[in-house]
C-alpha cells in the first residue's frame, strides 16, 4: 500500500478535521507551520477501504490564513479523508444524559475547574485521537448548572516540553502575572518524556501555567517552568488561595505515595515548605478547607482513590489528625476534585473510569457533590449529596409510604433518582429500567446486575441516580457511595421496589 510522508494544506477554518479508525497501532503525525512543528499527535492509520469511525477536532485559528503540513507514514486514503470546519465534529452515538462525557475519544481526571462569571468551567484530560489513554491534552467544556453541558474545543494542546496532564485553576483576584484581575489562571504539569510523548524525549515533569481573558474561551501558555522537577513524575498541582496567611499554596504529588506543598504570594515563585508520606494514597491531591455541619471547617488532603485525611492547616503544614478513609465503597471513581472560586460550598467532580463497551469515547464524569464533614465517634467523615441543582430540577414521579411492593412504567427518556427509607427491611430488590439492585441485611451485601459490594455498615436509607450507563447509588444520608458501569442504553422499562418489610419511597425523573 503506498503511503506518502507529507500533506500540506491552507487553513481557512478555525477546525482541522482528523479521521480516526480505532485500531492497536498508531503512527507518529506531526504538524507544522512553515519550518515550526507545532503539535505531535500518535494517530491510527486509516488504509483504503476503511471507513472513518469518526473525526477529532483539532483547533487550528491561530493558524488561519497559513499553509499546514502534515508529516507522518501514512496511506493516502488517511489524508484524504482529512477536512476543515466552522464547528467542531459531533456524534451521533447515545450518550448519558447527565453525566458528562466527551463527544468522543478517551476522558479521565478533572481538570482546571472554576466558577467565573455564571460559568462552571470543566477541563478534563483527553484524547481525541483514540479511545485509550495517549496524547494527552485538556478537553473543555462549560456549564451553568453542573448538569447540562456544552463541549467547547481542545483547551491545551501538547508542545515539545510535553503532554498535558492534569492541574488545577482560579480567577486571578490579585491581578497577577501581568494579568488583570478578570483573567483566569490554570496550573498544570507539563509531562516531557512521558509515554505519550515521543516528541519531549528526554524531558522532564515540570509544573507551568496557562491563562484565559476572554473567560475561557482560550488558553494561553505562560511557557515558564514554576515549579522545576522536584522528582521523577511529580504532577498534578492543585493550587488555593490560602487567606489567613496571605498566600497561595500547591498541592503536588511526587511520587510513590508522597505528597508536598508549596507556597507562593506571586505565582511564579515557589517555596517548598512540606513533603507529606502517606502508606496508600497516591496522585491527585486536593489539599483544601471543607465546612463542618457543627459549624466551622476542617482541612483535608483528598487523593485519587478517594482517601483523605482530615486535620489542620496553617499555610504553610498540613497536620494530618485522621487515618484515611475512603470517599468511595468501590473502585470506579477516581481523580476527584473540587471547584474553586464557589462561595459558600464545596462541590467535587470525580472521574468515573468505565470501558463504554460499543461506543467510541471512553470514560465520564459522575454528577458532582457537595462535601460536607460529620462529625462521628471515630473523627469526621464526607457527606457527598448529590448537588443542589440536580434537586432542583427533579421532577416527581411517585411517592409510595409504608408500602412492601410497587411499580411504575410511565416514566421514559429521563434519567431517575430513587430514594429508599429502608430501616425495617432485611430483603430489598428494586428494579429500574433494567438494572436490578438487591440488599441483603443478613449478610450485608449490596448487588448491582451480579456485581457485589460488601457494605461495612447496616444500611438505613439509598439514594439510586441511573442514568445510560452508569447506577450511582449513595447510602446512609450520602456517607457511603457506590458507583456501577451498565450496559444500559434505553431510558424506559420497569420500575420497581419489593422488601419484606414496609419502606417508604420517593421517585422523580430528571431531564
Amino acid at each position: 500500500m503506498q503511503k506518502n510522508t507529507s500533506y500540506k494544506t491552507k487553513i481557512e477554518h478555525p477546525f482541522l478535521l482528523i479521521p480516526v479508525k480505532i485500531k492497536e497501532n498508531a503512527e507518529r503525525l506531526s504538524f507544522y507551520i512553515e519550518e515550526q512543528k507545532v503539535l505531535e499527535y500518535r494517530v491510527f492509520p486509516l488504509e483504503e477501504g476503511e471507513t472513518v469511525d469518526y473525526y477529532a477536532s483539532l483547533p487550528v485559528t491561530p493558524w488561519i490564513g497559513k499553509t499546514i503540513r502534515l508529516e507522518g507514514n501514512y496511506p493516502e486514503a488517511f489524508y484524504t479523508q482529512i477536512k476543515q470546519a466552522d464547528d467542531p465534529a459531533e456524534s451521533d452515538q447515545v450518550h448519558p444524559l447527565m453525566h458528562f462525557t466527551p463527544v468522543n475519544g478517551w476522558m479521565n481526571d478533572p481538570n482546571g475547574l472554576v466558577f467565573e462569571d455564571g460559568i462552571y468551567h470543566l477541563f478534563y484530560q483527553h484524547n481525541a485521537f483514540g479511545t485509550k489513554w495517549d496524547n494527552m491534552s485538556w478537553g473543555h467544556a462549560v456549564s451553568k448548572d453542573l448538569l447540562h453541558w456544552e463541549h467547547r474545543s481542545m483547551a491545551i494542546l501538547p508542545d515539545e516540553d510535553g503532554t498535558i496532564f492534569s492541574g488545577s485553576g482560579l480567577c486571578n483576584e490579585k491581578g497577577l502575572l501581568g494579568l488583570s484581575e478578570n483573567a483566569l489562571i490554570f496550573f498544570y504539569t507539563s509531562a516531557g518524556g512521558s509515554a505519550d510523548s515521543p516528541w519531549s524525549e528526554g524531558g522532564q515533569f515540570t509544573q507551568r501555567i496557562a491563562y484565559s481573558t476572554d473567560h475561557g474561551a482560550t488558553l494561553h501558555k505562560k511557557g515558564e517552568v514554576i515549579v522545576p522537577n522536584l522528582t521523577e513524575g511529580n504532577r498534578d498541582p492543585k493550587v488555593y488561595w490560602h487567606e489567613e496567611s496571605k498566600g497561595y499554596i500547591m498541592s503536588l504529588y511526587l511520587k510513590n505515595h508522597v505528597y508536598a506543598i508549596l507556597r507562593s504570594e506571586d505565582l511564579e515563585h515557589w517555596e517548598l515548605t512540606q513533603k507529606l508520606p502517606f502508606i496508600t494514597a497516591r496522585e491527585c491531591p486536593d489539599l483544601r478547607p471543607v465546612p463542618t455541619e457543627e459549624g466551622g471547617e476542617k482541612w483535608i488532603l483528598f487523593t485519587a482513590s478517594g482517601e483523605y485525611f482530615t486535620g489542620d492547616f496553617d499555610g504553610f503544614y498540613f497536620t494530618n489528625l485522621s487515618e484515611g478513609r475512603m470517599a468511595y465503597q468501590n473502585e470506579l471513581p477516581y481523580a476527584g476534585q473540587t471547584y474553586s472560586n464557589l462561595q459558600g460550598r464545596v462541590v467535587l467532580v470525580h472521574w468515573m473510569r468505565t470501558e463504554n463497551p460499543g461506543k467510541y469515547y471512553t470514560g465520564m464524569m459522575g454528577i458532582p457533590r457537595e462535601l460536607t464533614l460529620v462529625k462521628g465517634e471515630e473523627g469526621y467523615i464526607l457527606r457527598q449529596s448529590v448537588i443542589r441543582e440536580w434537586k432542583e430540577q427533579r421532577v416527581p414521579v411517585r411517592e409510595e409510604k409504608e408500602q412492601k411492593q410497587w411499580e411504575e412504567e410511565a416514566v421514559r427518556d429521563a434519567a431517575l433518582e430513587l430514594q429508599l427509607n429502608i430501616q425495617g427491611a432485611l430483603v430489598l430488590s428494586v428494579m429500574i429500567y433494567g438494572q436490578k439492585i438487591s440488599y441483603q441485611r443478613k449478610t450485608g451485601m449490596l448487588c448491582v446486575n451480579g456485581v457485589t459490594c460488601k457494605v461495612k455498615e447496616d444500611l438505613r436509607n439509598l439514594s439510586i441516580l441511573a442514568d445510560r450507563e452508569i447506577l450511582e447509588v449513595a447510602a446512609n444520608d450520602d456517607t457511603l457511595l457506590y458507583f456501577f458501569e451498565t450496559d444500559l442504553q434505553d431510558l424506559a422499562g420497569k420500575i420497581s421496589v419489593e422488601a419484606d418489610h414496609n419502606v417508604d419511597s420517593w421517585l422523580w425523573r430528571v431531564q
